[in-house]
């Protein structure tokens, strides 16, 4: 059963607005039909799929091979001169992931002049790649380097030129390692941002506790030519020179995640994840902000240095995580993430939608006290946040089916659209690519385009040979006013 939270006035205008673009369409033209892999009712007409973009909208590639099927992209990246980047993982084995790079022409085609009919695998030393970046003709991928012990990896990033192969004298064969962690425990880098030739790598650590193990925020600056590490970042708070360990402390020895980082208006940095409060299983979300030279928490930033994120709808407990952040020119930082709660018997899976002011403070006007929170999805989890021209914003989702739709066991890539306030949704989209059992897919990554189109990227699951699925690297575009994708022309206003 969906909990609405207010948000039927809403579908009702949407609705009513789509209906009213249908009226009385030109003898010769035939309104267009739903784009194939399309499922269920959508709201709206600002989600629509590009049927001009790839094949009938989407473009899948794949880099099957006798070493693995499983293929999942992470990033989509605008490229120099149009067209854009896919870029995630082959994974051959649970120790060798290889890096899959692939490049598209604007409307979603292979670019036949890179790599081998437009994408190359890399091999480096970094797996479960997490995120991706290009700066001047490189590649830099952040994810864990696998030990020799069984069940133990550290932070990685790696650097991979435009033919594929190791950037020379990074790291070590083109990966550095980064030990964030203390021997015997785990760390990993879940983002990574450039600035003035230097590498930022964010994600987490364990670093231990009475019970044996929690969780806390990692952070490394490298060189972007060398990897080498800047001993000059840091407290020593970690064991490694050049890095430094956050832990917010939410509550004693928790569990707490970076998932999100940016830039802010200031420059300093900006990391949003979730940290463990003392509700049981429950969860605050957060912002930091840190000071790039030397890693200090910027304590003019929110409280202290964070601007917290809670939220008191559970009967039990309540779980709040900042998966996305975006910058305005304003300095304004719109967060997206997940606000889950239990009902006693069910948890109940919120998309979360937050406004902070360049400060750390609440946005006036924006939800309630700066936060909005809103059930539209059956086990809906947040992957990534756009912001379109106009202030709207747009969530993409793994879920198990959107409002109006009932519950569906396959597991849709949706994409929701809220106003510039955080008010909605105002329009969605469900997909289901074509699969051998039941759909699978995740929509990682978006992209807004210079023409308001939204590119979104992730993977679809065609098939599964236990133990290894057989998936491929996804992309769609989708486009406003759907009543006009297919090349029809807007009517025009009277004596216009």
């Amino acid at each position: 059963m969906f909990r609405l939270h207010g948000i039927a006035t809403s579908i009702s205008i949407a609705v009513g607005s789509s209906i009213a673009l249908f009226v009385q369409p030109a003898a010769s033209q035939a309104l267009p039909t739903t784009p194939r892999n399309v499922v269920g009712i959508s709201i709206g007409t600002d989600l629509t799929v590009d049927t001009s973009f790839g094949t009938g909208g989407y473009t899948t590639v794949n880099y099957n091979d006798a070493e693995g099927t499983w293929d999942e992209a992470v990033r989509v990246i605008a490229a120099d001169g149009g067209g854009f980047w896919l870029v995630g993982f082959h994974r051959t084995d649970a120790h060798a992931d290889r890096v899959a790079i692939s490049k598209l022409d604007p409307d979603g085609v292979l670019d036949p002049s890179f790599g081998v009919g437009g994408k190359l695998l890399s091999p480096t030393g970094v797996s479960m790649v997490k995120d991706a970046i290009v700066v001047n003709g490189r590649f830099y991928v952040a994810g864990i380097h696998y030990l020799d012990t069984p069940g133990l990896g550290i932070a990685a990033v790696a650097c991979i030129q435009l033919d594929g192969t190791a950037c020379p004298n990074f790291g070590e064969g083109g990966t550095a390692t980064i030990a964030v962690n203390q021997p015997g425990l785990n760390s990993g880098a879940n983002r990574i941002l450039h600035r003035d030739g230097a590498l930022y790598a964010i994600g987490d650590t364990d670093p231990g506790g009475p019970t044996g193990h929690s969780s806390a925020i990692a952070i490394a600056k490298l060189d972007a030519a060398t990897g080498a590490l800047d001993a000059s970042f840091g407290d020593g708070s970690s064991p490694l020179p050049g890095t430094k360990v956050i832990d917010p402390n939410r509550y004693p020895n928790g569990y707490d995640f970076a998932y999100a980082a940016a830039f802010a208006g200031n420059g300093k940095i900006l990391v949003g994840g979730t940290a463990q409060n003392s509700n049981g299983p429950g969860s605050d979300g957060f912002v930091l902000a840190f000071d790039p030279a030397t890693g200090a928490l910027d304590s003019s930033f929110g409280t202290g240095g964070y601007a917290w994120l809670s939220l008191n709808l559970g009967f039990s407990y309540d779980q709040v995580s900042v998966r996305a952040i975006r910058v305005q020119d304003d300095g304004r930082i719109i967060v997206a993430g997940d606000a889950n709660h239990d009902d006693e018997f069910n948890m109940i899976t919120d998309v979360m939608l937050a406004s902070l002011q360049p400060g750390g403070t609440p946005s006036a006007g924006f939800g309630t006290n700066g936060i909005s929170h809103v059930n539209v999805a059956l086990n809906g989890a947040t992957q990534d946040l756009a912001v379109r021209p106009n202030g709207d914003l747009v969530v993409s989702m793994a879920s198990n089916g959107i409002i109006p739709n009932e519950y569906t066991p396959a597991t849709q890539q949706s994409i929701v659209q809220f106003d510039a306030s955080g008010n909605g949704p105002t329009s969605t989209v469900s997909i289901e690519y074509p699969s051998a059992l039941t759909p699978n897919g995740y929509p990682y990554s978006m992209l807004v385009d210079a023409r308001d189109r939204i590119l979104v990227a992730g993977f679809a699951m065609w098939d599964f040979n236990f133990p290894v699925p057989d998936s491929d690297h996804s992309v769609t575009r989708l486009v406003r006013e759907g009543i006009f994708a297919n090349g029809f022309e807007a009517p025009t206003q009277a004596g216009k």
